[in-house]
């Protein structure tokens, strides 16, 4: 079958389901969505693939679910989300003697910025997802949002470097290789998401996306278009869950099924009569439960989640939390209360919010738990030369994997590589407002 190469995929393999959404680029800046297909994950343990072969089969329905029968483009690649505990970050300071030896900053030195960044920051074990660069320094002049053009003898970049353990990269690679596609780009989850959800006003003015899903909760700070501080805490919606397994010994299904159906951080909105019955585990009889018990095990998780929250926006360098817009997405944002406890925890500036990207997109996924899916798609958009990596399948696949370029961003080695000096940095605080230019309408493009 041609490909079309108008045609987009975006995977969002998630701890809960994976979502695959088609699309299509309609001239220079414009996207129609095709088609969606969710299925429930197998071959994951709380987001990161465990099983490739497995997890490929189940990124392979969703894909068919998506295709919506024969006459659906081919898609020979797709942009993946990536998230997990595992993911680390790095604030750092590298010397770029070859961009200043010209004399002048030119846009071919800014467009060879993050493979630059990367090549230094690579360690042992790990893979470099993104490296944004935050500000420049030019021959000791800092706060420099875009050097283009400027004349400089010595030329230094500060930037926000996001890194993940090689094995979890690579089995999410094989992964989608099982399912017949080239990885186009990898994605962290919470940029993707924030390209989707903040407004305008939120990404200039600065505020802070919760992206709350099955296995984790991903934090990101954005202030001036840029990603200032990105955290994630393994806690999710798994752990709501898996608290009612622990504590009423009852199977996954049935506690999945009892917090979609019941849960809420509120235990007073039940009365002490209102009752279920749960299923036991190793047993044929059930256990009765009241819904009252039930929520105030769901409202502590929840107010150790929203604690954990608060403490990551401080160390982000927001010493009043309260004063920021706190935007909240993923699926697991849905708990019926956890918006209001987030408000009395946090600040008054909370809101629950869904994908709205800059383009039309079905109503059904304007919900929060697509807008990692969605925000993927507006980063293809916006990233449609991104190298291809080839699929990383099982033996039984490699005969009918389909040909592709180099493979981008492979195993880094340790060393300082081309960027010479580095050291740890925090990134400029207090500068003016702008909206950003060059390099950084790569990550919020207006």
């Amino acid at each position: 079958m041609i490909q079309d190469t108008n045609t987009m995929a975006a995977v969002d393999v998630g701890a809960s389901k994976v979502c695959a959404i088609i699309a299509r680029r309609e001239g220079a800046r414009g996207v129609s969505v095709l088609s969606r297909g969710v299925v429930p994950s197998e071959g994951l343990d709380r987001g990161n693939v465990i099983d490739p072969s497995q997890a490929g089969e189940v990124i392979g329905k969703a894909l068919a679910a998506a295709g919506g029968g024969s006459s659906a483009p081919a898609v020979g690649s797709a942009y993946v989300g990536v998230t997990g505990s595992h993911v680390v970050f790095e604030n750092r300071a590298d010397r770029v003697d070859w961009a200043a030896a010209q004399g002048v900053i030119t846009r071919s030195d800014l467009d060879k910025m993050p493979e630059t960044i990367s090549e230094a920051a690579a360690r042992p074990g790990q893979k470099v997802i993104h490296a944004l660069p935050i500000n420049y320094v030019l021959d000791g002049q800092s706060g420099i949002r875009d050097p283009l053009g400027m004349h400089a003898k010595r030329l230094e970049v500060e930037s926000h470097v996001i890194s993940a353990k090689t094995r979890y990269v690579e089995n999410l690679e094989r992964a989608v290789g099982e399912a017949g596609l080239a990885v186009q780009s990898l994605v962290l989850e919470p940029i993707a998401s924030a390209n989707a959800v903040l407004t305008e006003s939120e990404k200039y003015n600065g505020a802070v996306l919760i992206d709350i899903g099955g296995g984790t909760s991903d934090i990101i700070v954005v202030r001036r278009g840029m990603a200032e501080f990105i955290s994630v805490l393994p806690i999710g919606g798994f752990q709501f869950t898996n608290d009612i397994c622990v504590a009423f010994r009852t199977p996954y299904p049935a506690a999945e099924e009892a917090k979609l159906k019941y849960g809420t951080t509120d235990p007073v909105t039940y009365s002490a009569l209102d009752e279920i019955q749960l299923p036991q585990k190793g047993r044929l009889s059930s256990r009765t439960v009241t819904l009252r018990d039930l929520s105030q095990l769901m409202r502590e998780r929840a107010a150790e989640l929203v604690r954990l929250i608060r403490l990551r926006i401080i160390e982000a360098g927001i010493e009043d939390p309260g004063a920021v817009s706190i935007v909240l997405t993923g699926g697991s944002s849905r708990l019926p209360g956890l918006d209001e406890m987030a408000r009395r925890i946090i600040g008054p500036n909370v809101r629950v919010g869904g994908a709205n990207p800059p383009f039309p997109i079905p109503d059904e996924l304007r919900g929060p738990e697509f807008a990692t899916g969605v925000g993927l798609v507006a980063w293809a958009l916006d990233h449609p030369s991104v190298p291809l990596r080839p699929p990383t399948a099982s033996r039984r696949n490699q005969r009918n994997q389909r040909g592709g370029g180099q493979r981008g961003g492979g195993n880094p080695q340790s060393g300082g590589g081309a960027a010479g000096r580095r050291q740890q940095r925090q990134p400029q605080q207090g500068q003016p407002p702008e909206k950003p230019r060059g390099l950084f309408r790569r990550l919020f493009p207006n």
